[in-house]
């Protein structure tokens, strides 16, 4: 047992082979089988860590509890094999005195428990004693480890252990000495004095998780109040929305029933004549049926009729018909009003009817006079929307004031300023020289739906204020950063109606402020102001898909191809003259728009000779309004001139320098000329002049800062600095 349980006067002391090295394997918790082999040993209370070796191990000191233990577990084997004898005969022992420390069969424990000397002694069965550990501190058989047949009667303070009386007087003379009673006794009593403390403190504690428990209570009814807030206040802004909705809906019913009786009235007009004309005209074919004397006799009835028949006139429509459409209005203050609709954080001082929980945990109305007003939660809820409701608008009406009240300020501190500065003209850049080796200056942006975030960066421009224009592809927005990738503004949100988007893919400025959006799965091209606001849209989709006869002989053609129709439209660029063109993918063409939005003429045709486009994608334009096309399909760039005549091949399929693999991307400095083209597929860009001479590349696969993986949006600085968008690492480069 020794061997088993020596510790540091701990209970449960392990030990760990620290070196085994030092003489043989290691016996993870049985010390001793080599005396030089090091062990660690850790005391599950105190928690150090020691090195000990093999040969010192047996110098601590018992830990009589756990010996004790292991001795009683073997008993316990024993006693369930019937193997362990009584100490006064030889049957099985089933107990054990816990005074005397003796196992007795059921004769000898009644007459140990019958005799006088030792009626008081406690007699228990193995499992009573393994079940109630705490009986094994009172048993007697606790010897000295030096002199066995000494009880521990004395404790040395100086060393902290119990010794026996022999001990005592040898090893301990000097050493300050108490009997194991007193010191108990002593002990007690000190415990029993820091009782009232430790209750006070246990009390303490316990009042610290009531509050603790409480608060958890009132966060959860707090939650719960706000969200049926929340719920009320919702609910009540879409049956507002539904009751107009339903007023609109009713509108255009009563336009459309007023139409209806118009145009049936003109149809029933229309066919009356039509039948007359008919009939006359069959009267006049029949007459010639008969011979011609008949025919002759009714000559004159045969010119009356054909006179009539020629001078009858169109009959007049009496009324126009007004056409129906819905334009929506005012829906931008609507987005406002729902960003302030409310907000969660503290509560609000109390102000107004408002939702309490009362003593009793019940969800009351408390009104502006402090009366308490139960009911059931939808009665009260109504009985709140009217007074929230008022209370929101009020709270919207002083922010707006608020806020035009600062930006009335800031303008006529920045008028002021301005006014005080002396007159300053711009030192212009000199143009960049593209030959040189390229080196990334700074990356941004990363994965996510929070501002400054991408999901997919395509289309980019470069706004009037010198701000990066992004399109936000898979989070259908366009995002406005500075140069550095800080944050500035973005608008747009996934849908089919005015001012939303389905995957934007291309940008550019227009009128020098406003942004102009290729609204790819929308079918459409969406004008914004520099606010975000929506302004007007240019094309529509195909409204049928039947294909019909084209004016050239012989010809075909679909719905798609027709004037301002777009199939996917990937492109949009402005020419100096405002005019819009766009590179319409689905039908292999390049629209051109007035200012106005008013179609103006189509560049190209499906096909692979020069002039013939294959899903056309990126577009731009140069000072002199030549136009440059990525012909994806086809893996090149073709140039036209202003008039959308074509002159010029640049690149061919290949991975060589100046060759192509779906080139998505085009832009011009304005400076050199110079032609940047982001060759996707080779996951690369590409520098050419003008003329279609290849210049430089830069780029490669990779997720490192130098490296693409699928780059899609590329455009220049005034300085000549170069953007490109990284679609599939969600960032943007600046070269």
């Amino acid at each position: 047992y020794q061997r088993r349980v020596r510790g540091d006067s701990h209970e449960g002391v392990t030990f760990e082979e620290e070196d085994p090295e030092m003489g043989g394997e290691g016996t993870n918790g049985v010390a001793g089988e080599n005396p030089l082999a090091a062990y660690q040993v850790t005391c599950p209370i105190c928690r150090r860590d020691a090195k000990v070796r093999g040969d010192q191990i047996t110098n601590l000191p018992m830990n009589y509890y756990a010996v004790k233990l292991l001795e009683l577990i073997d008993y316990f084997k024993l006693e369930r094999n019937n193997k362990l004898p009584c100490i006064g005969c030889a049957e099985p022992a089933h107990w054990r005195c816990i005074e005397c420390d003796e196992n007795y069969c059921q004769d000898h424990s009644d007459f140990h428990h019958k005799s006088r000397a030792t009626c008081d002694h406690r007699i228990l069965t193995f499992k009573q004693i393994l079940l109630s550990p705490r009986s094994l501190s009172t048993m007697r058989n606790q010897y000295c480890s030096h002199h066995n047949n000494k009880a521990l009667e004395i404790f040395c303070k100086d060393c902290n252990r119990a010794i026996c009386t022999l001990c005592a007087v040898t090893q301990h003379k000097h050493h300050e000495t108490k009997e194991v009673a007193d010191a108990v006794a002593a002990l007690r009593s000190k415990i029993d004095s820091l009782k009232p403390q430790i209750s006070m403190n246990l009390y303490s504690l316990k009042q610290a998780m009531t509050r603790v428990k409480t608060a958890m209570r009132e966060v959860n009814v707090d939650a719960q109040v706000s969200s049926r807030k929340v719920s009320g206040m919702i609910e009540m802004c879409i049956s507002a929305v539904r009751e107009k909705e339903r007023e609109l809906v009713a509108e255009l019913e009563s336009k459309k029933r007023v139409n209806n009786e118009i145009i049936n009235s003109q149809k029933e007009l229309l066919e009356g004549e039509l039948n007359s004309m008919q009939a006359g005209r069959e009267f006049v074919e029949r007459a010639f049926i008969g011979s011609e004397v008949e025919v002759l006799c009714l000559e004159p009835q045969i010119v009356a009729k054909m006179d009539e028949l020629i001078s009858g006139d169109c009959p007049t429509l009496q009324s126009e018909v007004d056409k129906v459409s819905f334009s929506p209005s005012g829906h931008e203050n609507i987005f406002k009003a729902i960003e302030v609709l409310g907000k969660v954080g503290p509560p609000k001082p109390d102000r107004g009817p408002r939702m309490i929980v009362d003593e009793n945990g019940e969800l009351v109305l408390l009104d502006n006079q402090g009366n308490i007003i139960r009911g059931e939660t939808k009665e009260l809820l109504a009985l709140l929307k009217k007074n929230i409701l008022e209370e929101e608008i009020r709270l919207v009406e002083e922010q707006r004031q608020r806020e035009l009240e600062e930006e009335k300020q800031k303008r006529q501190e920045a008028a002021r300023l301005k006014a005080l500065e002396p007159p300053r003209t711009p030192t212009p850049l000199p143009p960049r020289d593209f030959t040189q080796p390229f080196g990334y200056s700074r990356v941004f942006g990363k994965m996510g739906m929070e501002a400054g975030m991408f999901n997919g960066p395509v289309g980019l421009s470069v706004s009037d204020k010198g701000h990066l224009v992004v399109c936000d592809v898979h989070n259908n927005r366009i995002q406005v950063v500075r140069t550095d990738g800080t944050y500035v503004q973005s608008f747009g949100v996934t849908g089919t109606g005015v001012g939303e988007m389905n995957g934007p893919n291309d940008v550019c400025m227009f009128n020098g402020r406003n942004f102009l959006v290729a609204d790819t799965y929308n079918d459409r091209v969406q004008l914004f102001a520099p606010t975000g606001r929506f302004i007007r849209t240019i094309g529509q989709k195909a409204r049928r898909r039947a294909i019909f006869m084209s004016n050239i002989p012989g010809g075909t053609k679909k719905p798609d191809s027709m004037e301002g129709v777009f199939d996917k439209p990937f492109g949009v660029t402005v020419n100096s003259k405002g005019q819009i063109l766009v590179s319409d993918m689905g039908n292999h063409r390049i629209q051109m728009f007035e200012r106005s939005g008013e179609f103006k003429c189509q560049i190209g045709c499906r096909g692979e000779d020069p002039g013939q486009l294959m899903y056309p994608y990126g577009i731009a334009v140069d000072p002199d309004d030549n136009i440059y096309v990525c012909d994806l399909g086809n893996h090149r760039v073709q140039k036209f001139n202003a008039d959308g005549r074509f002159t010029k091949v640049i690149g061919c399929k290949g991975t060589e320098n100046g060759e192509f693999q779906q080139p998505r991307s085009i832009a011009v400095d304005t400076k050199t000329g110079c032609v940047a083209v982001v060759d996707t597929g080779l996951h690369r860009i590409q520098l050419f002049t003008s003329d279609g001479k290849f210049v430089n590349k830069f780029g490669s696969r990779g997720k490192e800062d130098n490296r693409f993986s699928s780059p899609c949006g590329i455009t220049f600085s005034a300085d000549g600095e170069i953007y490109v968008s990284d679609f599939r690492n969600h960032r943007i480069h600046a070269l």
